[in-house]
């Protein structure tokens, strides 16, 4: 389960820091600090949006912690890479409208941070595999809304097919399922566990667009 997204920069780290925090201010963040990590490769910059985190704390202020509220930049093999946290934690833990749409709009709103800090394209999913069981609720129902949504996607039954099982569970470190695996366009895979539509959604709607 990928629960952070990086990419790699084209710029050094000064200026891929100040795109950064100039992006992050355009979406509303407040930038709350910064910090040197000892080794000196890295920068952690600590950003809020108050009224996504007033929404996690109305609800249980427990879960506030499953808020990304940082992005880093790491310097490494000559190498710029900037991540950050996704909030797909928080939308399997809590399923009510108002934080499905919230995890919809900080997943889309981190990624944006890191993609204009980096200066890259967003990446743009090709194919999707749904790993399911005939057992499984919750696989029939993503099952159904992928169909909803006539998007092309590959079912995979993991009661029937052993070996596609075992590398399920090597590749994602997860056993249970449903897990849509997603490729994009730079061969890059992502697991997405659970039936996850805050997750789901845009990456579905990318592809009908396609």
């Amino acid at each position: 389960m990928n629960i952070a997204y990086f990419r790699e920069s084209n710029f050094n780290a000064l200026e891929t820091i100040s795109r950064l925090k100039d992006e992050a201010t355009a979406r509303g963040f407040t930038i709350v600090g910064q910090s040197e990590l000892p080794g000196g490769d890295a920068t952690v910059i600590t950003i809020c949006r108050g009224d996504w985190a007033q929404a996690v704390v109305d609800v249980d202020p427990n879960l506030l912690g499953l808020l990304p509220c940082s992005v880093t930049v790491i310097e490494k093999d000559g190498k710029i890479r900037v991540g950050a946290g996704t909030p797909t934690l928080l939308g399997q833990v809590v399923r009510t409208d108002e934080i499905f749409q919230l995890v919809e709009d900080a997943d889309a709103a981190l990624r944006g941070i890191v993609e204009h800090a980096s200066g890259v394209e967003p990446l743009k999913p090709k194919a999707l595999i749904l790993y399911s069981s005939h057992t499984c609720p919750y696989c029939v129902m993503e099952k159904k809304w992928l169909d909803e949504n006539e998007v092309d996607y590959k079912l995979i039954y993991v009661d029937e097919d052993q070996q596609a099982a075992l590398s399920l569970m090597q590749r994602s470190g997860q056993r249970g399922v449903p897990i849509t695996e997603v490729t994009y366009d730079n061969n890059e895979i992502e697991f997405i566990v659970g039936f996850d539509r805050a997750k789901l959604e845009p990456l579905v709607k990318q592809l009908k667009s396609a």
